[in-house]
């Protein structure tokens, strides 16, 4: 059989591998300045929050403005949020370290004790009766009183250099024989320390107006709270977690009924049946036509802009290739596992084309853009025309 010179393979091959696309570095570029602008904001914000108390709180009932006042001064303050926390900062601070609870409603006898057996100066706020009978047994409430202007009444140092303040709240009284000073109509007591026992001095205060940031500033706040707190190098600023209560975890199968278990069991089993029952075979598959007719052209140029608006040159190529290849072993009469390879063989030796360049075009490299793109379909086309040609 005679061989006739390649004549439509002429056409520019596919071109090598696409270089780098560049398009993605302004995107990533002012990606990652907006992300260093984030981190070098977080960097330089304070850290705050706004809980009630807290020594970090920029809340009108938070406590930053006597904190940041303390530390100006040269007190540590040391903010706790667990009580092991606070008892290692008590211990390491030595006796004589003021810490200041701001919910002793939170702690149990034997956190009382444990913290009483430091030796700190405790400053409590609003505390119970449960409080008051482990670390300053000589004092009982007396009930609610409104917040007001006060002045001190007695001759403690604190209250005494502080003058008129605003005091109330929860109210307190000295038992007979009890050592200590009541102040501020007895919202304000001192327990000074006991030897005996190694406890250190107890002050009991009703209401928390003075340490926090929209009251610090009135009248004699300031100095009420100043003096409360900063009388040691170190203040430990406790507050209380509730969940912080150091009992063992309970299982949750313990917190539930009996009848939970057995339940959820007979829920499983109906499930199961249901999943079984509505499972059954239905028959076989049957076949329906389409509600409308789409013709070929429509899903071939639907499938074309899909590509197109993906960017997917590579799928489009594969797919024509694939296609390619099928059809051209039928045309050379071989099976379907015909490798590109022995395709474009048997294509070579029918139409005289180079094996090397049919063989580029149904497995080379993928076409570098849209224009390759359209020379490897057209040289694709003539290929296989050129194969139908001379099968004929």
């Amino acid at each position: 059989m005679s061989t006739a010179a390649a004549g439509p393979l002429d056409v520019a091959a596919p071109t090598g591998p696409a270089r780098p696309r560049r398009a993605w570095r302004g995107p990533a570029a002012v990606t990652a300045l907006v992300l260093g602008l984030v981190l070098l904001v977080t960097l330089l914000t304070p850290r705050t929050s706004r809980e009630a108390l807290a020594a970090d709180s920029t809340a009108p009932g938070g406590g930053r403005a006597v904190a940041r006042v303390l530390e100006g001064q040269g007190v540590r303050v040391r903010q706790q949020r667990s009580f092991d926390g606070a008892l290692a900062a008590a211990r390491a601070g030595g006796p004589g370290t003021t810490v200041l609870v701001t919910d002793p409603g939170l702690l149990d006898a034997g956190r009382w004790d444990a913290l009483a057996g430091t030796g700190a100066r405790l400053v409590l706020l609003a505390p119970a009766a449960g409080a008051l009978e482990r670390v300053a047994p000589g004092v009982r409430e007396t009930g609610e009183r409104p917040v007001r202007l006060l002045e001190p009444g007695c001759s403690a140092p604190a209250p005494a250099a502080a003058g008129e303040a605003r005091a109330g709240g929860r109210g307190y009284a000295l038992l007979a024989g009890a050592a200590g000073t009541s102040c501020y109509g007895g919202s304000w007591v001192e327990v000074p320390a006991d030897p005996a026992t190694g406890r250190g001095e107890v002050v009991v205060v009703g209401a928390p107006d003075p340490i926090t940031n929209r009251r610090a500033g009135e009248d004699g706040n300031a100095a009420l709270a100043l003096r409360a707190l900063g009388t040691s190098p170190t203040l430990v600023w406790y507050l209380p977690d509730p969940l912080d209560t150091g009992a063992a975890a309970e299982p949750l199968r313990a917190l539930a009924p009996r009848w939970v278990l057995p339940g959820a069991a007979l829920l499983l089993t109906a499930a199961l049946a249901a999943v079984l029952w509505r499972g059954r075979r239905l028959g076989p598959l049957v076949g329906e036509p389409l509600p409308v007719v789409v013709r070929a052209a429509e899903t071939v140029e639907g499938h074309g802009r899909l590509y197109a608006a993906a960017g997917a040159r590579d799928r489009a190529a594969r797919a024509l290739r694939a296609a390619t290849l099928r059809r051209l072993r039928l045309l050379v009469r071989l099976d379907a596992t015909a490798g590109p390879g022995d395709v474009a063989d048997q294509v070579a030796w029918l139409t005289g084309a180079p094996a090397g360049r049919v063989l580029g075009l149904l497995d080379g490299p993928d076409p570098a853009d849209d224009a390759a793109l359209v020379v490897l379909a057209a040289d694709l086309d003539a290929l296989e025309r050129r194969v139908r040609s001379r099968g004929t």
